[in-house]
């Protein structure tokens, strides 16, 4: 393993489970444990439980210790991980001189990202204060931001040249090979020349919640397309999942600072940086906007973290009224109420702000309609009511809206507006409504079953492909590797057990890293963070979760499933050990079916 077991240890002892994981979700006591809404998958109950050295998702089946979860939540490798969590509880990595040794070494590391970043934003901020700066100085003070806004958000300029930044960033030691890596440099596919990604551009730094640059907005000065360009993908920055400014704004939604216009727990969300950066500067702190991409499950996770409430401060156009009805949508399932800002004579926040001050757009916030209202009002607005067939149409999608309200009293009220402005009878809304219901729980119910089959039978199973094909092996290999993992003891009594027994590849080599660990005296299997992913490290702890939960976890119980696996190892090599027609899959299937007493 790469690093001393004796320097784990003492990591997951100053790196709390609950309170590592406490920085991303909203946890509550629940008995011993700890409950919250998990981060990893959208839902509006919370089944993401916190246990006393790992936590497990009920609802996605996410698992694993304090190293797994930070692995996930912040896209990190293992060795990335360990100095995450060294470095928030002070701790120093030892030197790990078998780093790589068994994978391949990446082009970019992340310290090297991070400081390459880092100079780039400076490099930009150098060239918007110089004298070849000046266009771009002049298209800020054209959009009324301040000397103090530029500095505090960073913003720089990319000169109109093919290889400033390049060559600025190759004198302080970075190869072509890293920028390429980090999205700031292409390759010439005619030259084979590297050039400049961001050029005469106003260039906006992304910067995450721990103070780090980790990608660039740029915007054109004129109408040249694409108006805005963004980083890609890189080792530190996923697009999908952060929010431009939640640097900023995550203090005042906390309720760690203080303003006048913002209140703690509510959140802002904008289309675009300037939006943003013109909300900060009129003193609405806690605007934020997605990068270039329309919101995401993951945007509506992180904005749950910080916010009980969401204002959409989207453009009033038919794009703007799509976006909101997608961010309802997400925000919903992660259980953050919505709002929607009505701009009237503007298009965006930007102008509203400059045409009527900062007073009048917080009475808009004030003043903003729920989804519920927003929804009946964009079906209401489609339909002539005074045509019988329109109004039918109209009152029937009215009905699938408000079937979706849990709150019976809410309901209520809907229903008489409804029945007010179409002049029909509450009672007739109210059966309408009643039959949808009926309809959405019976489709729920139904879709709950076919997932509960789909996980039982292994169907889509990424982390063990195999085991569609032997669901009864899978079934009591994670039996044995369960009982190993809860009850390290027990491993010293399963001489007749070997990796050759197990019939899938992933149970095998489960079982043979746990030896690997038990017979160095090693019971705490962290390190396996480094040789499975953390999609395999879920279902490991799932495997030692669902024993933990059963009585039977000795030695007979060990020996019992050990003799099982032996016999269903030897009935696989009788028939083939493989899946060579449609009906041979039903056939097992079917067989696993009524052995699970599906059938």
């Amino acid at each position: 393993m790469a690093y001393p077991q004796g320097f784990i240890q003492e990591l997951k002892m100053r790196s709390p489970v609950q309170d590592v994981i406490g920085r991303y979700v909203e946890l509550k006591r629940a008995g011993r444990n700890l409950v919250g809404r998990c981060p990893f998958h959208s839902e509006k109950t919370p089944s993401f439980t916190v246990f006393e050295d790992n936590f497990h998702c009920f609802g996605c089946g996410a698992g694993g210790d304090v190293i797994t979860f930070a692995m996930r939540i912040e896209n990190l490798d293992y060795r990335d991980a360990v100095q995450f969590l060294a470095d928030r509880c002070g701790m120093t990595v030892p030197q790990d001189e078998k780093r790589y040794s068994n994978i391949e070494k990446p082009k970019l590391s992340r310290e090297r990202a991070f400081s390459m970043n880092k100079a780039a934003a400076r490099i930009f901020y150098e060239n918007l204060i110089s004298s070849e700066g000046q266009e771009a100085r002049d298209y800020l003070a054209k959009r009324e931001l301040s000397a103090a806004t530029i500095k505090r958000f960073g913003l720089g300029f990319a000169k109109n040249e093919f290889y400033d930044l390049h060559n600025k960033l190759t004198a302080l030691g970075y190869t072509t090979e890293e920028i390429k890596e980090n999205f700031l440099c292409g390759i010439s596919q005619k030259s084979g020349k590297p050039f400049d990604m961001f050029r005469n551009r106003i260039m906006f730094p992304i910067i995450d919640t721990s103070g780090n640059v980790i990608a660039f907005g740029g915007r054109v000065m004129d109408d040249s397309k694409p108006k805005y360009l963004n980083s890609s993908d890189t080792v530190i920055f996923r697009k999908g999942k952060q929010l431009f400014a939640l640097n900023y704004a995550k203090d005042v939604l906390l309720g760690n600072v203080q303003s006048e216009l913002v209140k703690p727990r509510e959140i802002i969300l904008c289309e675009g940086y300037m939006d943003v950066i013109a909300m900060h500067q009129a003193g609405f702190t806690n605007a934020v906007a997605t990068l270039g991409t329309a919101i995401t499950s993951e945007h509506a996770r992180v904005v749950s973290r910080y916010a009980k409430t969401a204002f959409l401060a989207y453009d009033s156009d038919d794009a703007g009224k799509k976006a909101a009805d997608k961010a309802m949508t997400l925000l919903n399932e992660v259980g953050v109420d919505t709002k929607i800002i009505r701009m009237l004579d503007a298009k965006d926040p930007d102008e509203y702000i400059k045409k009527f001050g900062a007073q009048s757009y917080a009475k808009l916030l004030s003043g903003s309609i729920g989804q519920i209202d927003f929804k009946l009002n964009g079906v209401l607005s489609k339909y002539n009511l005074s045509i019988p067939d329109e109004k039918l149409r109209a009152v029937d999608e009215c009905c699938k809206v408000i079937a979706s309200i849990y709150s019976e009293v809410k309901q209520d009220i809907y229903i008489q507006r409804l029945s007010q402005i179409t002049d029909v009878k509450v009672e007739s809304i109210r059966s309408t409504i009643n039959r949808d219901r009926k309809k959405s729980a019976s489709k729920a119910a139904a879709n709950r079953r076919a997932d509960t089959e789909k996980k039982t039978m292994h169907f889509d199973d990424r982390v063990n492909p195999e085991a569609i094909a032997n669901p009864v092996a899978v079934e009591i290999e994670e039996r044995i590797l369960g009982i190993l993992l809860l009850m390290p003891e027990e491993y010293a009594r399963c001489d007749s057990l070997s990796e050759d027994d197990f019939v899938t590849k992933f149970s095998a080599r489960v079982f043979r890293e746990l030896s690997l660990l038990y017979n160095q005296n090693i019971t705490d299997f962290s390190q396996f963070n480094e040789i499975f992913t953390p999609e395999e490290m879920s279902r490991i702890f799932d495997m030692r979760h669902r024993r933990s939960e059963l009585t039977a976890n000795g030695t007979q119980a060990l020996n019992e499933q050990i003799a099982a696996l032996k016999r269903e190892k030897s009935r696989v090599i009788n028939s083939k050990g493989s899946i060579s027609s449609d009906d041979d899959l039903m056939n097992l299937i079917s067989k696993a079916r009524k052995d699970k007493g599906l059938n």
